[in-house]
């Protein structure tokens, strides 16, 4: 027996399958509450990239304390262009003349020189031409740093994202199937649990542009038919 499916039932299928997604990516947001949860996968590659400013980085806050502020601009979802400019400033704002000599280090700087530049700094003299070019140079390698670990912090907090919320909507599948079972009416099988979980989370980005496209394909119909 062949079964037909309408496209009003398409686009409420679609509908289901976002909210779904919906559903399952809310409980992860929930996890935040409980010491910032789902927000703390992609943190290790930050920690990893600022960890070489160490030494620059507790001499502007303290020890410690410039990773807690990272850390909660992190989870609180700062807009990463703006987390970024916070750690560069805070690299900055430590080089001293006793901590020039471990940034040139880790940035690959003329030691020398970049002490020279951070003794300058500290007493308010002028900076010459090839020194402000050492600065510039010190940003761009700075910044090349910082991209590189926070571009990979959210590469992975987006994946293992998609995946937790992937396991959640088959689990809620699953859970609602077996409601379905107890309540006496005749469910579908278990496979078509599990095939609209695994579903779920790829489609729904696009679940809204689906549902208007079918929408306005069967007024095209209705009105051809017309």
């Amino acid at each position: 027996m062949t079964t037909t499916i309408s496209l009003d039932q398409a686009g409420a299928s679609l509908a289901a399958l976002s909210a779904l997604a919906t559903a399952a990516f809310g409980l992860l947001d929930a996890s935040k509450a409980f010491s910032g949860g789902i927000s703390n996968i992609g943190l290790n590659h930050i920690k990893r990239a600022m960890t070489r400013f160490e030494g620059t980085l507790n001499q502007a806050l303290g020890a410690g304390e410039w990773w807690v502020l990272i850390r909660a601009n992190w989870i609180n979802g700062m807009a990463k262009t703006e987390q970024k400019a916070v750690a560069r400033s805070l690299v900055k704002l430590g080089l001293t003349p006793a901590t020039a000599a471990g940034l040139a280090a880790a940035l690959g700087l003329d030691t020398a020189k970049l002490t020279a530049v951070a003794v300058k700094l500290a007493n308010g003299t002028s900076l010459t031409e090839q020194e402000l070019n050492l600065l510039g140079r010190l940003s761009a390698v700075l910044d090349a740093r910082l991209d590189a670990g926070f571009e990979m912090a959210e590469q992975q907090y987006r994946n293992v994202s998609r995946m937790l919320a992937g396991v959640l909507c088959i689990a809620l599948s699953i859970a609602a199937r077996a409601i379905w079972d107890v309540s006496g009416e005749s469910p579908p099988p278990w496979w078509v649990a599990v095939a609209v979980g695994v579903l779920a989370v790829p489609i729904a980005p696009v679940a809204k542009d689906l549902t208007s496209s079918l929408t306005a394909a069967m007024r095209a119909l209705k009105l051809g038919k017309g």
